[in-house]
């Protein structure tokens, strides 16, 4: 009988074969209690009452093979990571691998943890080879597919499902980056803190589609503004006349109510005391605006010292009406000129430093229009690094410090970027710590996709001869551009660099089957597992091999050597030290291999304080 879980997955995939006309009727006939047809029709009246609706109102997103899409987002992870080299873990670290699995493995120690997201992701430009995630090949694919039946007991591939990997290898369809994007987006808004939020670049193939899905994902609620960067300034394009020289920074809240992106201090050098005013620093100001009505804000000023009636000008009002005014004049912050040029106004309207709500400043839509942020400013950066070939169109560091220093605080904040590319976010991160002295941290994410010596032979053989890479790929670059930027920079900001693997596998036979992996990287995966964060934890080895201490909490990731008889000296040992130190709770690998008889007496005596991850 198939789980629940597979009828769930086989419904959501077998629905992107059907019209939404045959799928409401075949609901309706299956789950609804009372009879809303007429005929083989549905009558739309009858299904209102049903729900208690007066009117059928909204609209849903929709594109062939979003179910198995939401079905790769559900789907559990059985990976890990691997490659920590110290028992102090670094709070900043780079992930070589799939996104779609490192977002899953990130969930479970920094869901609600993250500050602030940007990505990169693929542009849809319709050329296969510049879109190298393949979620079709994933494993995970294939067990959806196999538990929805598209794939038979003997491996026989039905054609709903080829027509689905075309579909998933590239893209070339609008729906094959959507259901690419889907489940990231997902992922990443579960990654978000509740003041959390993302920044997505993209051009236009996909803008329009991009706002849709975030919307959904996301809530229409909480879109926060769209940016415009200036990329060229010149292009080659003369067959539409358009000189076409931008793109689109989208912004997304986890939850818009509890977003505050004014950041950067406001150039405050022009507030000046020349006249020793007790309220302090002041700049003189336009009173009026084209704002207000000729009811309460278009009015005479007369200077008492020139008898000079001072109007808005045309088009415009004052901003106060006429006894506000009075107020200001009598609080010394209109002053009146004892003498001026008939040209002039006759007094000045002090606006006071002290009355500014905030000495920061907004984060302008078109922040971005500026030519310091287009392409040839990070092809500049690069340079600088010695790097200028190594990676094509990479987006300015100016750009991404500018996105942190409004969206993140000094605080310990973490920045995630899960398209790193070349390494742009990390390279920002340090340098907007170095200008304002911060402590935010970064996460970076980069397939490590092989590099292909024909189509990128510049990128090839700067991992190859500069580098030393056996087989060069994308991720090496990342790598090396943060080292790069850290060293030019001066920065004390150090990083490591984990792999993904496979969880252990359970043979009947065989026993627990697990692949070559420190001590220190089952103990940082059991701390991801258990809720934690990594960054920053010490791992204290207590019994090597077998027992470890991070704050108050023990990790045990073996009780003996491999099966040997009950309570010998290791597991008295271990059982001695957890009796006498109740303090925090004792995590046990689910994967040890140990005596039967030690570990149900290890669990009999711990239950109480034990989480088995």
């Amino acid at each position: 009988m198939a789980s629940k879980e597979e009828l769930i997955a086989k419904n959501l995939i077998q629905d992107d074969s059907k019209t939404d006309a045959i799928k409401l009727k075949e609901f309706c006939k299956n789950n609804l209690s009372e009879n809303v047809f007429v005929g083989d029709e549905i009558d739309l009246s009858k299904l209102k009452n049903l729900l208690g609706l007066s009117s059928l109102n909204g609209y849903e997103l929709k594109f062939p093979g979003k179910g198995i899409a939401n079905a790769l987002y559900s789907q559990p992870n059985y990976k890990e990571l691997k490659g920590q080299k110290s028992p102090k873990i670094d709070e900043n670290f780079i992930i070589k691998g799939d996104n779609l699995d490192a977002l899953k493995i990130l969930a479970k120690g920094y869901t609600n943890k993250i500050k602030m997201i940007y990505i990169d992701p693929p542009y849809n430009t319709g050329k296969e080879n510049e879109f190298i995630y393949n979620d079709n090949f994933r494993a995970d694919f294939k067990t959806i597919a196999k538990a929805c039946g598209l794939i038979s007991q003997s491996g026989e591939e039905s054609k709903i499902l080829k027509e689905m990997q075309s579909m998933f290898k590239g893209t070339k369809t609008h729906s094959a980056w959507l259901c690419f994007m889907y489940p990231r987006l997902k992922l990443a808004r579960d990654l978000l803190k509740d003041d959390g939020v993302i920044f997505i670049s993209i051009d236009d193939n996909e803008q329009a589609n991009l706002k849709l899905l975030c919307d959904e994902i996301f809530g229409e609620e909480n879109f926060v503004a769209d940016f415009i960067r200036k990329t060229k300034s010149t292009t080659n394009d003369a067959k539409t006349g358009i000189n076409y020289q931008h793109e689109f920074l989208y912004c997304y809240a986890k939850n818009k109510e509890n977003v505050n992106l004014l950041g950067g201090q406001k150039d405050l050098s022009k507030y000046k005391n020349p006249d020793n005013d007790p309220n302090g620093a002041w700049v003189s100001s336009d009173p009026s605006a084209k704002s207000g009505t000729p009811q309460n804000g278009y009015f005479g000023v007369t200077n008492p010292y020139t008898s000079k009636v001072d109007y808005p000008p045309e088009g415009r009002f004052w901003l106060f009406s006429q006894n506000t005014l009075q107020k200001h004049i009598d609080e010394g912050r209109i002053c009146f000129k004892k003498e001026h040029k008939d040209d002039e106004r006759g007094f000045i309207y002090k606006r006071y430093l002290k009355d500014l709500k905030t000495d920061l400043t907004t984060f302008d839509s078109l922040k971005f229009v500026d030519n310091k942020f287009m392409n040839q400013s990070a092809t500049k950066g690069l340079k600088e690094l010695n790097m200028v070939e190594a990676f094509s169109y990479p987006k300015s560091v100016e750009f991404i410090q500018e996105i942190i220093n409004h969206a993140t605080n000094d605080n310990h904040d973490i920045i995630l970027d899960f398209f790193a590319g070349s390494g742009t976010t990390a390279h920002a991160v340090m340098a907007q710590n170095a200008q304002d002295n911060g402590n935010r941290k970064f996460i970076l994410v980069q397939l490590d996709e092989k590099i292909d010596e024909k189509k990128s032979k510049t990128a090839f053989d700067f991992c190859k001869n500069e580098l030393g890479s056996k087989e060069p790929v994308i991720s090496d670059i990342t790598i090396e551009r943060v080292k790069r930027a850290k060293k030019a920079l001066n920065s004390q900001m150090e990083f490591s660099v984990y792999e993904i693997d496979d969880e252990p596998e359970i043979d009947l036979e065989k026993g627990v089957i697990r692949n070559n992996i420190s001590a220190i990287d089952l103990v940082t995966n059991m701390l991801l597992k258990s809720g934690n964060e990594i960054g920053g934890k010490e791992i204290i080895c207590v019994i090597e091999n077998k027992l470890y201490k991070v704050n108050n909490d023990y990790f045990v990731i073996n009780l003996d050597n491999k099966g040997e008889i009950f309570e010998n000296d290791d597991v008295k040992q271990i059982f001695g030290i957890l009796n006498q130190d109740r303090n925090g709770n004792v995590f046990a690998d689910m994967y040890m291999d140990c005596h039967i008889q030690n570990w149900l007496n290890f669990r009999e005596k711990f239950k109480e304080r034990l989480r088995i991850i």
